[in-house]
């Protein structure tokens, strides 16, 4: 299981599509160490209810390096609970960040690697790509506080998570390109997806789709190690036939998210500390027999068990996000069971692109399977 812990809805950032602008308006709150002992015992609990014997713990923000005191305490807190509860035994429990990388020094980085650390960076590419929306709270650009860093990251095998928007998709294959020679070995794309993108738009989109496929098939004939998930999710949906809701999403089963005010959500994107916010499925201080049997587990349930009206019939439905993704659903048409006409155009078009740029059915398999 994952549980994602909000520990700030303060950020030293202004990026200009960040979806916690509305739901962290304030971006003030902080997560009291009580609230975060009871959610990492929560998580603990029904990882064991489940069966499960791993736990995973992601620290997120807002920027969660704003506390590394709360950081600090919670991984001590979870091993000393899971000791506690079960010796010496081979329950795993493992750690992770998502950081924009800007307040990273060199006793961060000791403490990340110490403590096997996976490390999520929000990197949009060289400075040029990236700046142009991951700026500071000034206006100025970030991408100068976060070079200096690189290698460190680079040699803590981090995953780069890079934002496309109509402002820089023109020199998407380029930032990808950048990212894959500074040496990282793994990265994806997501789209900000706001309804407003038009059909030129996404024709420019595609030809960067296009150049990033016949770059991921250059690699891959060329052994060089790089998981592209952006074509590569996609490629390997096609050849498994898996679901990407049963192996990538796992929303509310797989994990749970914390607000900064304990109330927990069935994932990432839905956080937020409002009165009002929709899908709360409870608070870490409530019986866990409500938060996990509840209304919103209960529709969670059902999303999981049937697929969508808009889709039936779909080939393309399992490996699709606009079907399979309750976080890009939800943002996107404001329910998990909505169906935004912009994902899903955007899918097919990238589907397509995918399944072009592998035309040797054995090297698709071969490569697939190294990764």
């Amino acid at each position: 299981m994952n549980l994602v812990l909000s520990l700030t809805e303060r950020c030293n950032l202004r990026c200009t599509y960040c979806y916690y602008k509305v739901s962290h308006e304030a971006r003030s709150l902080v997560m009291m160490d009580d609230v975060m002992e009871a959610a990492i015992r929560l998580a603990f609990e029904r990882t064991l209810k489940l069966g499960q014997r791993f736990l995973n713990i992601t620290f997120f923000g807002g920027e969660p390096l704003l506390c590394m005191g709360a950081i600090r305490k919670g991984v001590d807190f979870a091993k000393n609970l899971v000791r506690e509860r079960l010796g010496e035994s081979e329950f795993r429990l493992r750690f992770a960040v998502n950081t924009n990388g800007t307040l990273l020094d060199d006793s961060v980085v000791e403490f990340l690697e110490r403590e096997n650390f996976r490390i999520y960076l929000s990197l949009d590419g060289h400075e040029a790509h990236h700046d142009v929306c991951r700026k500071q709270v000034g206006g100025a650009g970030s991408f100068k506080l976060i070079e200096p860093h690189i290698p460190a990251l680079r040699r803590l095998d981090t995953v780069v998570l890079s934002v496309v928007t109509r402002e820089n998709m023109g020199s998407l294959s380029d930032a990808v390109r950048w990212i894959q020679s500074q040496g990282f070995r793994n990265m994806t794309t997501a789209v900000d997806f706001d309804g407003k993108w038009t059909g030129e738009e996404f024709d420019v989109l595609a030809r960067e789709y296009t150049k990033l496929a016949g770059f991921w098939v250059e690699l891959k004939k060329n052994k060089v190690p790089f998981y592209l998930g952006t074509v590569q999710d996609k490629l390997k949906f096609r050849l498994t036939g898996a679901r990407h809701r049963l192996t990538s999403c796992h929303v509310a089963e797989g994990i749970v998210a914390c607000a900064a005010n304990g109330n927990l959500f069935p994932c990432t994107r839905f956080i937020s500390s409002k009165k009002d916010a929709p899908y709360v499925m409870g608070n870490v201080f409530d019986d866990p027999a409500q938060i996990w049997n509840g209304a919103v587990a209960r529709d969670i349930l059902d999303f999981f068990n049937r697929d969508k009206e808009d889709c039936v019939g779909c080939a393309l439905r399992f490996r699709c996000h606009a079907h399979e993704c309750a976080c890009t659903s939800f943002y996107s048409t404001g329910s998990i069971h909505g169906v935004s006409p912009e994902v899903c155009t955007h899918e097919q078009m990238l589907a397509a692109i995918c399944d072009d740029a592998v035309c040797d059915n054995a090297f698709f398999d071969k490569a697939l399977g190294e990764n």
